[in-house]
This record gives structure tokens, C-alpha cells and sequence, in this order.
């Protein structure tokens, strides 16, 4: 609030509060006669959640640092592997503790370094582990097109596992389309090709898919095969920012993938990520909020007949019919920051799920940049 204001303006902005449009202008933008103004630039580009962290990770963020003097991450640290073995069905021992499922990915990548082979993963999908494989690692990293639809072709992929094959990566649901494979299809390919290889799923957002038919590949630790799957805090439980990510597998891989982990983990996001995964209502708010949000984009995407894909995600692969270098400026102009080229789809965005209200915004913005 401005500090010169008038008794009316006080009126009219209190009035404002009983309706809601007041809170909108305390975090980013105004609401005038219905229409949405944006104050600053609406990140649409990292996959970040909106709304998060939860008021009771935050508490308990709080509490934590009383214990920040202490060396008790180890209990803490102990207490969400439990937490995350029992929520799925697994025993401690087949969970391991990232730094972000980033450190994951990359110790993953080690590890298949050492053992001399080669990685095989989509053209389109998360970069994280084949940058630091190929560049870090300098891993030989096989890229596997996608198909006419821009899907993960999974029976290519698996006549291209051979000998010097240690590991296949794939993200299901897929970053950056959003979309999932079939279930039945990636369950054999699973099996089959992990008695060569590690099957690496990453199933950072997971929480978000809505498709009925979709099912987690957590159920083949238990059945032994060598699958590695990650997952995250950063997305649902929006803690991006406090890096706290892990890892379900055999026993065996999972002790070997520990032995490369270098403890970057804190204590108050340990707590955070303990609070957060035990808090049901925020999980199901942060779903609910971002199936609305995607909803706003996807019927005026259909209206105005615009291609996208099926996504089961918080973020939506749209053809835009402009290059990406171009379109990132021009919705800047609209205070809309959307993400980074995706090659060879450099006419395509990876656009991520807003506040509904933001989300409006953008659909305005787009409007006016396509005529």
C-alpha cells in the first residue's frame, strides 16, 4: 500500500480484500475492474510450484533451525527415508537421499562412468544427466529420436541396448512434453531391458498425473529388477529451493549409489521435506490449483486451435509457431517469462503452470503476439 493514500482509496482497497483481488496485488499482481494487471514478470519457465512450501513446512522449517547448531541431519535424514520407504512400499534400504534429484542424476551418472559404458536416452527429455555425463563424464551419450507424435519410442530404444549399453534414461512422465508412456509397454520394457542394463525412470512429476492408466515403476525394486527411479521435492511440495530429492532401487545399487553422495543435505530441509510429504491437503490444493491453471491455457489453446501435447504435468508443450528466441522476448513485453529452446522443436514452448489468475495473463499476451 502506497503511503499517501486517501480515506476513500483506504475504503476501496479494504473492500478490495473482502473479495480476494487485494491478496492478488501482495503477490504480484492487481485486479481492476476484472482484469489482471502483472507487477512483475510470471516465471513460466522452471516447473516451479506457485504456492509452495506449505504453512506446516514452514513451521517446521522454523523449528529447525533451533536444531542448526546440532549435528542431527542423520536423524532427520533417517526419519524421511523411513517416511519415503513406507509411502512406497519399500524398505529403507531401497531408498537413497538426494541434494535435489539433481544429485541423483549426476551420481548416477558416475556410476555408470565407472563402470565404462555407454548411456542411451531420448532426443527430448530432461538434460541434467546426459550434460554431465557427456561433458563431465565424457560419456558416450546415445540419443534416440522421438516419434512422429514426439513420444518415446521405447521398442527402438531397446533394439539399441547392446553390450556397451550400462544405462537408459528416461522421464516418465516426459520433461519437456508431459507426457506418459503406456504403462503395459514401459513395464516389459523395463523388465527386459534391465536384466542388461540400469533402467533409469525419473518420475519428478509423478504427484501431478491425472491419467488413470499411468502407473509408477517403484513395483519392479520390489520384484528385483534393476530399475533406478527419482523423484522430488522441488515440484508439488514446491522446496526447489532447499534441494532435497531421492532415489528408489535394489539394495545393491542403492548402496553403491550412496557411496558417492557428499552429504550436501540440511537439516531444515529435511524437516521441510518431512512436513511437506505428510501433508495431504497442501499436495492436493497444489494438484487442484495447477489442473485449473493448465485448464485455462488448454481451452484457449483449443479455441484458437493451437497444437499442444496430452501433458499430466505443471507445464504444457505448446507448437507456438514462432521460434523460441523470438517468443521468449515478445512475451516478456506481456511480463510472461516462458522456457528455453527444446531442439530440433525450437517452434515449440515448455510453458509452466502459473496461478490461474496468471495464467490469464498469458493467454492475453500470446493473443496479442499472434494477431
Amino acid at each position: 500500500m502506497k503511503k499517501n493514500i486517501s480515506r476513500r482509496e483506504w475504503i476501496n482497497k479494504s473492500a478490495t480484500v473482502i473479495g480476494g483481488s487485494f491478496l492478488g496485488s501482495m503477490i504480484g499482481f492487481s485486479s481492476l475492474k476484472g482484469t489482471t494487471v502483472l507487477k512483475e514478470p510470471v516465471r513460466m519457465m522452471y516447473n516451479e510450484n506457485p504456492y509452495g512450501p506449505s504453512d506446516v513446512a514452514k513451521r517446521a522449517m522454523r523449528r529447525a533451525f533451533s536444531e542448526s547448531n546440532l549435528y542431527t541431519m542423520r536423524a532427520a535424514l533417517s526419519e524421511f527415508k523411513n517416511l519415503i520407504a513406507e509411502l512406497n512400499n519399500v524398505k529403507p534400504e531401497n531408498v537413497a537421499i538426494g541434494f535435489g534429484s539433481r544429485e541423483i542424476l549426476n551420481k548416477a551418472a558416475i556410476m555408470n562412468e565407472i563402470d565404462g559404458g555407454e548411456l542411451i536416452s531420448p532426443t527430448l527429455t530432461f538434460e541434467a544427466i546426459n550434460q554431465f555425463a557427456s561433458k563431465t563424464m565424457k560419456t558416450n551419450v546415445v540419443r534416440v529420436p522421438m516419434t512422429k507424435e514426439i513420444g518415446i519410442d521405447l521398442k527402438t530404444t531397446g533394439q539399441m541396448v547392446n553390450s556397451k549399453t550400462n544405462m537408459v534414461y528416461l522421464c516418465n512422465p516426459n520433461n519437456p512434453t508431459g507426457v506418459i508412456m503406456n504403462p503395459k509397454e514401459l513395464e516389459v520394457f523395463c523388465k527386459e531391458t534391465s536384466k542388461k542394463s540400469i533402467v533409469f525412470v525419473d518420475e519428478a512429476y509423478h504427484e501431478y498425473v491425472m491419467d488413470k492408466k499411468y502407473r509408477s515403476m517403484v513395483s519392479l525394486v520390489n520384484e528385483g529388477y534393476d530399475v533406478l527411479i527419482s523423484r522430488t521435492a522441488s515440484k508439488v511440495h514446491g522446496l526447489a529451493g532447499l534441494r532435497v530429492g531421492y532415489a528408489i532401487s535394489t539394495p545393491k545399487i542403492i548402496k553403491r549409489l550412496n557411496s558417492y553422495m557428499n552429504g550436501s543435505l540440511n537439516v531444515v530441509g529435511l524437516r521441510g521435506a518431512i512436513a511437506s510429504y505428510k501433508d495431504k491437503r497442501f499436495q492436493k490444493f497444489s494438484i487442484e490449483k495447477n489442473n485449473e491453471g493448465r485448464t485455462i491455457v488448454t481451452d484457449y489453446l483449443d479455441k484458437k486451435g493451437i497444437e499442444y501435447l496430452d501433458s499430466q504435468t505443471n507445464f504444457i508443450f505448446i507448437n507456438t509457431g514462432i521460434d523460441i528466441k523470438k517468443f521468449q522476448p515478445a512475451m516478456e513485453k506481456h511480463k510472461v517469462l516462458v522456457g528455453r529452446p527444446f531442439p530440433p522443436y525450437t517452434d515449440w514452448c515448455r510453458l509452466s503452470i502459473a496461478k490461474p489468475e496468471e495464467m490469464e495473463s498469458f493467454n492475453k499476451g500470446f493473443n496479442k503476439e499472434l494477431g
